[in-house]
């Protein structure tokens, strides 16, 4: 501002010299509108911003992969005022950031990418108000959030269950490798040891054998698939774009499931508590539920992974198939191998080894031919 306060100065010295050595109606016209305007452009900048309320304005939705006519109106802006701002836009679920320099006079439109799936929030930043010769700036009241819903392009999934696994696609109805509190389902019997409940020896077994033995219960497990968004917050755009990947591969696999009549379970990160997110799809209909509440409320800005988390809260129940979809390995995925099926759907491209794990990695430009036909 400096500058354009330096430049001003120059022309305003010039135009007084210009009048001294040559007093004509050309020259007072100049010095007058040399002196007027830029003062008529301050008063009206000082009142604008003294009353401006300007509004954003996105669709309520839109398709990944394209671009949005984001509209600004700039509510009460004087003639020879400019407002200013940075037009921000931060992606909720991949953690990707844009952000562009604003000077409008009037209201306007901007064409912006929409490239990643998610809630986009749109914000207009350091608003202030300037003269038209940009010698004053004025602070203005902040311009409240709009929020667009970016949808992801699903693709055709064919899905089906690994045979010869402990597990059907509707799951069994308790575990057969881990202890848990089903009395109708016998886990183990062991030795009885100090601190087991008394209610689980088994008398007949034990006056058998002059021990006492502990009969451990089964646990029962769910029987509906279950499906994990995972993600660390992303810093740049091939974050986003994996992230953007895993949880198109997600949504898509949970149509299939949904189109084919199969019972899930979604679990996410849900804003602004970090809490996890279930949502249960037993429908075409109960799939579109979901996946607005997951593309609403998903964020990934969490230290801690999903599978450890799930197991955390969750640790007591099991799914006969769970799949998790993440741009990157999660360091607690061997937490959710109990003897049932776990798939990891990899969107960073890159490799995984796990001996007890099904990998199948994957990039948002193979995830089509990769993906198209998958067995859980």
């Amino acid at each position: 501002m400096w500058k354009n306060r330096l430049l001003y100065g120059v022309w305003l010295l010039a135009a007084v010299l210009l009048y001294f050595f040559e007093n004509n109606t050309g020259t007072r016209a100049i010095l007058a509108a040399s002196l007027l305007l830029p003062a008529v452009s301050v008063c009206c900048a000082a009142v604008s911003a003294r009353h401006l309320s300007p509004a954003l304005n996105a669709p309520e939705q839109c398709a990944a992969g394209g671009s949005v006519l984001i509209s600004l109106n700039v509510g009460r802006l004087f003639p020879l005022a400019v407002l200013c701002g940075e037009l921000c836009a931060h992606n909720r679920l991949t953690g990707e950031r844009l952000q562009s320099t604003i000077s409008i006079s009037a209201p306007a439109a901007f064409e912006l990418p929409a490239e990643h799936c998610g809630m986009m929030e749109w914000t207009l930043c350091e608003t202030s108000v300037r003269d038209l010769f940009g010698l004053c700036r004025f602070s203005a009241s902040p311009c409240g959030a709009t929020h667009m819903l970016v949808f992801p392009r699903l693709f055709l999934m064919r899905v089906s269950f690994a045979d010869g696994e402990a597990f059907s696609a509707r799951g069994e109805q308790w575990s057969a490798i881990r202890p848990g509190f089903d009395p109708s389902e016998t886990f183990a019997i062991r030795e009885y040891a100090p601190g087991d409940p008394i209610r689980q020896i088994h008398w007949k077994l034990s006056s058998k054998t002059d021990t006492l033995m502990l009969r451990e219960l089964g646990l029962p497990v769910a029987e509906e698939t279950l499906l994990l968004l995972d993600g660390a917050a992303a810093n740049d755009q091939a974050d986003a774009a994996a992230m953007d990947a895993a949880v198109t591969a997600l949504l898509s696999l949970s149509h299939a499931l949904a189109a084919q009549g199969i019972v899930h379970s979604v679990c996410w990160r849900a804003a602004p508590s970090s809490a996890l997110q279930f949502c249960d799809v037993l429908s075409e209909a109960g799939f579109a539920a979901m996946r607005k509440q997951l593309l609403a409320t998903a964020f990934t800005e969490a230290a801690e992974d999903i599978c450890a988390a799930y197991y955390r809260d969750c640790g007591g129940l099991s799914y006969a198939h769970t799949v998790v979809c993440a741009p990157s390995q999660p360091a607690g995925l061997k937490q959710l191998c109990c003897g049932n099926r776990v798939t990891l759907l990899l969107s960073n491209g890159g490799a995984a080894e796990r001996s007890d794990v099904r990998v199948t990695t994957f990039s948002a430009e193979s995830m089509v031919r990769e993906l198209s036909i998958l067995e859980i």
